[in-house]
């Protein structure tokens, strides 16, 4: 962790690594996955662009003669995508006083603003809606996990406002129909919606000994076409359930979490962290949402 003595007046300091140790990845669960497996990236300008990742289908499982010189060339069709790339940034203020009584006011301080930009980034990243900008009052905003689903990808429950098993099936198989080429998946969904799942499976379990912990929780389901595994997200909307596979999504970066010292206004001391960044999306057929 940061200290104290690391703050300067003359350069800022990366909290990249700080900000995936600050607070409880409960709290911020998208964001937290995200970071622990590594899934971010660089950003090159305030609307980052990248290229769709797809699969060809075309001749799959077709074989060629031995000693085939004249291999086939395949390229699959890739959309331009892009998102903003959105600034937080929260600053603190410690008077010469409070600093006087103790020497770590403003690094304390400066640790929860840190908590509160990861937590302002796993907000905008699960329920985002773009704006990129160009009008008054001229905030950026980035399109959230919610907003990526592809249209094929976008099923309604059963029956409305419950969820079933052969819903959660359905979300699943949404990955399997598209030829998305991984067994694992993840989905926000908030506490509502988690109890509903947990109930379905609550005369279905194995039970490990512990004489302290009680209850039943749910974190994935297997299915036919792939685990789902749930994370529960106090942001995630209230009548959805957004699935995606892990490997097409990123975090990325146009500017790093980072403090940077303020200008000394009398008998005070002040800094800010700031971050910029947006969420890449590397195909729409990797997004499904349950709408409950």
């Amino acid at each position: 962790m940061f200290k104290s003595t690391d703050f300067t007046q003359h350069e800022a300091i990366s909290l990249a690594r700080e900000i995936y140790k600050v607070g409880d990845a409960n709290d911020t669960p998208f964001l937290s996955m995200l970071l622990a497996r590594g899934l971010t990236g660089k950003a090159s300008a305030p609307l980052h662009s990248w290229r769709e990742r797809s699969f060809n289908a075309e001749d799959i499982g077709q074989g060629v003669i031995e000693g085939n010189k004249n291999p086939t060339v395949y390229q699959s069709g890739r959309a331009e995508l892009n998102n903003v790339c959105q600034i937080w940034q929260r600053a603190a203020e410690v008077s010469g006083t409070a600093l006087a009584m103790q020497s770590t006011t403003l690094s304390q301080e400066i640790a929860d603003r840190l908590i509160e930009v990861k937590q302002g980034i796993e907000k905008s990243i699960t329920t985002g809606v773009r704006n990129d900008g160009s009008a008054s009052p001229f905030i950026r905003q980035l399109d959230g996990i919610e907003q990526w689903a592809d249209d094929n990808n976008k099923i309604n429950a059963a029956t409305p406002t419950q969820i079933v098993e052969d819903d959660i099936k359905a979300l699943a198989k949404c990955f399997w129909a598209q030829g998305i080429p991984t067994g694992q998946f993840f989905a926000l969904v908030n506490a509502d919606l988690k109890e509903q799942i947990d109930k379905i499976y609550k005369d279905s379990y194995s039970y490990i000994h512990q004489n302290n912990v009680f209850g039943l929780v749910v974190d994935g389901v297997r299915t036919n076409y792939g685990t789902v595994f749930f994370l529960l997200s106090r942001y995630a909307s209230p009548d959805k359930i957004t699935a995606f596979a892990p490997d097409f999504i990123s975090l990325d970066y146009l500017r790093q979490p980072v403090f940077e010292p303020l200008a000394k206004t009398g008998d005070a001391v002040s800094g800010e962290v700031v971050a910029e960044a947006t969420l890449r999306v590397g195909s729409k057929k990797a997004v499904a949402q349950l709408s409950v």
